[in-house]
């Protein structure tokens, strides 16, 4: 049977930290004792998807989740509590720890994916509850300003203006100073599972991933923008950083569309999908820097973006399944004939288009799972209009690669870059230099003129010339490259002799012990690499060290 004020509260991948924290808050209001869970089910790790291949989740990314899972169990432990963290279906998991339990809270899912888990969970309670507690967006349900959260209006304008002067937004609630003990299990064998939680995490291998893909998830491009390290201490320090240390919220307007290194945006997505920080307190950080330094139009965009993102949240809510349809929202009124292949989806996730703008962000996304918002609209925009392949496939590997990938967000801004969530869903994001609803091949002139756009060219695909080689090694299935500050020197392993550097500085260790473990995504006979003639298109696959066409 149940005990009264006993509660546990069920941690998901979207809520991991302490601070505004509904659900959790909800959980330990006069709780005599609070059990904290977590389940890593492998279903959602290396298990394909029927999207093209693709997979629920990279390796990469589930370090990242991995990671933040242990930066909230070291903060649980702080606050005098734990984490019982156990591997399989929370279905089953779930019930089986909180057998005693009242009540189960849970942050609630706005996908239908999420909700499903969740019914699975509420099923199988024996003597408690399932209690949702909606969490994780600047409005509440009951705050939209007499909006229906389960039917959102698809623009923007109205959705933004009527929350705004009708609607309001709740202030973050502190995290609390310290939690209900952990329950006193009577049963010996049910004490020993629940010891056995508190201190097990899995490994990347026991999410179902190889050696050698775990290995290489552990190593980081140092190409890439920043590192992410998981947790809800590294997304406060991320905040301070670029918001007040380095004082940049001020000319967010202006800056949101670089492409290289990490002052361009706040970087504080994987941590807001993670649940590692709530957007209601970054709202709060923006009117105290507003407060203390300045308001204006950069203050003003990056609150827009949070509105933004909770109208993402709630269009999916309140169409469910529809949001993964090929024809979208609108059904198959906007939709048309596909004609792209599968050659032409594994080139464009390869980086191997022959489109070098498309190339460098498909490269750094498999490289470092993340990419700017700017490059993923041109990238999409590719997929769609210029190979036409079907949308979701685009979507899906997004969802496999993307530390920061949220389901809401993906999907619906896929939708609005295909045109399928109808004619009053908006257009254009801002992005200058890039109508995300124009074809690529209309803006190719512009794209490739554009100074900024040469540069991220350089930093992934090319340098003084040269290309930076990929070769796929056909003994070990691994990309080398080296890679120099100044000079990239060239070396490729392919069971043959390799060329010795020509130049070495301190960046040449660090980027070969990074191309010594990264896995290719390998495909045959890659339509939009060859001509006629089958020759290849692309140095990093045919002629490493000639010249490369360039279809600008």
């Amino acid at each position: 049977a149940a005990i009264a004020g006993h509660r546990a509260l069920w941690f998901r991948g979207s809520d991991l930290r302490l601070d505004d924290h509904p659900a959790l808050q909800a959980a330990c209001r006069d709780a005599r004792s609070f059990l904290p869970v977590y389940v890593f089910d492998p279903a959602c790790f290396n298990t394909p998807t029927r999207y093209g291949d693709a997979r629920k989740s990279s390796a990469r990314r589930a370090r990242f989740l991995l990671e933040c899972v242990a930066a909230l169990r070291r903060r649980l432990e702080n606050h005098g509590s734990g984490l019982a963290v156990a591997l399989g279906s929370p279905s089953e998991i779930v019930p089986i720890f909180c057998t005693s339990c009242e009540a189960v809270f849970v942050t609630e899912g706005f996908c239908s994916e999420e909700k499903r888990e969740e019914a699975g969970v509420a099923w199988r309670l024996v003597h408690g509850k399932l209690k949702r507690v909606w969490g994780g967006t600047l409005y509440l349900p009951n705050d939209l300003g007499g909006f229906d959260p389960d039917n959102i209006p698809l623009g923007h304008n109205q959705f933004r203006n009527n929350c705004r002067s009708k609607g309001r937004i709740r202030d973050p609630i502190p995290e609390p100073l310290r939690l209900p003990p952990l329950p006193h299990v009577e049963n010996l064998d049910a004490s020993a599972e629940v010891s056995k939680a508190l201190a097990f995490l899995p490994s990347l291998q026991d999410l179902g991933y190889s050696a050698v893909e775990a290995e290489a998830a552990h190593v980081d491009d140092p190409r890439g923008v920043m590192l992410w390290e998981g947790g809800e201490k590294a997304a406060w320090v991320r905040l301070q950083k670029w918001m007040f240390d380095d004082d940049h919220l001020k000319d967010y307007r202006d800056i949101q569309n670089g492409m290289l290194g990490e002052k361009y945006s706040s970087k504080l997505s994987p941590w807001i999908a993670r649940g590692c920080i709530s957007v209601r307190r970054i709202r709060s950080e923006v009117q105290r820097y507003e407060a203390a330094r300045i308001q204006n139009n950069g203050t003003y965009w990056f609150h827009n973006l949070l509105e933004w993102r909770d109208r993402m949240i709630y269009i999916a809510r309140s169409q469910g399944d529809r949001i993964f349809k090929l024809g979208g929202i609108s059904g198959d009124q906007y939709s048309w004939p596909w004609h792209g292949t599968t050659e032409d989806l594994q080139a464009w996730k390869d980086g191997r288009t022959g489109e070098d703008l498309v190339d460098a962000g498909m490269k750094e996304l498999l490289f470092t799972g993340y990419m700017s918002m700017r490059a993923r609209h041109i990238v999409a925009s590719y997929l769609i209009y210029e190979l036409g392949v079907d949308w979701r496939h685009g979507a899906a590997h997004f969802e496999e690669h993307l530390l920061d990938y949220d389901p809401a967000l993906n999907w619906v801004m896929w939708m609005l870059q295909t045109g399928v969530m109808g004619p009053k869903s908006g257009r254009s994001l801002g992005l200058s230099h890039f109508d995300a609803k124009r074809s690529y091949a209309s803006q190719r002139k512009s794209l490739a003129n554009h100074v900024p756009d040469r540069a991220y060219i350089r930093h992934w695909l090319v340098d003084n010339g040269r290309e930076v080689a990929a070769s796929i090694s056909s003994h070990k299935g691994c990309l080398h490259q080296q890679h120099t500050l100044g000079q990239h020197a060239l070396s490729v392993r392919s069971g043959g002799s390799a060329p010795r550097p020509v130049e070495h500085d301190k960046h040449e260790n660090q980027m070969e012990q990074f191309c010594e473990h990264v896995p290719v995504q390998r495909s045959e006979g890659v339509g939009k690499g060859e001509d006629k003639q089958g020759r290849c298109e692309h140095a990093d696959a045919c002629n490493v060290g000639g010249p490369k066409k360039r279809r600008w």
